[in-house]
């Protein structure tokens, strides 16, 4: 039994409040008027402590903490190859409505931990290589590259930091389930616009015409039917289950290889060479697919910090 399985137990008896609360945030999340019906909490106990227990295990095996600054830009490889400038280091920071929000939280607070995760991008660009011994031009080479730089879940330790990452990843695999019941719901009101289409066929249509439209119409009532069963409160249990019992087809960690030179060129060669360089991609969170990494970040409080993290916030507010 995993470690949240011994601490909130199989049975209603050992239920702690941290179990409770987290039903209650699935629950409320996706349907509220759930808490009404007979299988609260105890149906969702085990759909939900699977999917917790899996977001700490996710958060806990994101790679870092790694220092960021400008001497790790210079110094770390792994830093350098993720921003294009010493400049974008602290951007980032600067440009972040979340540090924004913590540094007016804590303003006495000199260090911070958080998750940043940014997207990866691979062009084509022609360049210079040494072939052998011969330097050739025009040579394709693929250039791999960040942006979207985004700070999240900033906390004053590692351990905060990943908690808070746990529980935005549990929100997330709880935003799935809510997708899939709101995918019905788009796809009951498309049969309803499909049924009245038919049923103006019908009464436009010749006898010969008729039977084939009847016949359709009598599929699309059936399928409205099904569609409609589907969306009873009785029947959400089955996408809490759908999702939350199996939480490493919907959101997970994949791991990238790659030799990078220190102008972000892609090197084909082997991976254990020096240059080589492992990406974590999150694959699942939202819509797109993000490079994450735990940061830490120290000496916040100097006042040129300061100064630019609240020029950043005025700008957002404009």
């Amino acid at each position: 039994m995993g470690l949240f399985g011994q601490l909130f137990g199989n049975d209603r008896e050992k239920d702690t409040p941290e179990l409770l609360s987290a039903i209650e945030r699935a629950v409320s999340a996706v349907e509220p008027l759930l808490k009404q019906t007979r299988g609260y909490p105890g149906s969702y106990r085990k759909p939900v402590t699977t999917a917790l227990e899996y977001a700490h295990s996710l958060a806990a095996s994101v790679p870092g903490p790694v220092v960021v600054n400008r001497e790790s830009y210079v110094k770390d490889a792994f830093v350098h190859a993720l921003f294009p400038s010493a400049d974008a280091v602290m951007e980032a920071f600067y440009s972040s409505r979340a540090m924004q929000d913590y540094y007016r939280e804590f303003p006495a607070t000199d260090e911070l931990y958080a998750l940043m995760g940014m997207r990866r991008f691979e062009k084509n660009m022609a360049g210079v290589a040494l072939v052998g011994e011969v330097v050739q031009r025009d040579v394709v080479q693929k250039v791999v590259y960040f942006t979207s730089h985004t700070i999240e879940n900033p906390a004053p330790s590692e351990k905060q930091a990943r908690d808070q990452a746990a529980w935005s990843f549990f929100d997330s695999l709880v935003g799935k389930v809510k997708k899939r019941m709101e995918a019905r719901k788009q796809d009951k009101q498309s049969q309803l616009l499909e049924r009245d289409l038919l049923v103006a066929k019908m009464r436009a249509a010749d006898a010969q015409a008729r039977p084939a439209l009847e016949e359709a119409l009598s599929k699309m009532m059936d399928k409205i039917q099904a569609t409609t069963s589907s969306l009873e409160l009785c029947n959400y249990l089955e996408d809490f289950e759908a999702v939350l019992l199996n939480p490493e087809q919907h959101l997970r960690l994949v791991q990238i290889h790659m030799v990078l030179d220190s102008m972000g060129i892609r090197r084909e060669s082997d991976a254990n060479q020096e240059g080589a360089v492992v990406f974590n991609e999150l694959i699942g969170f939202d819509r797109r697919d993000w490079t994450v990494t735990m940061v830490h970040c120290s000496n916040m409080q100097s006042e040129s910090f300061a100064t630019r993290l609240d020029k950043a916030y005025r700008r957002l507010a404009i």
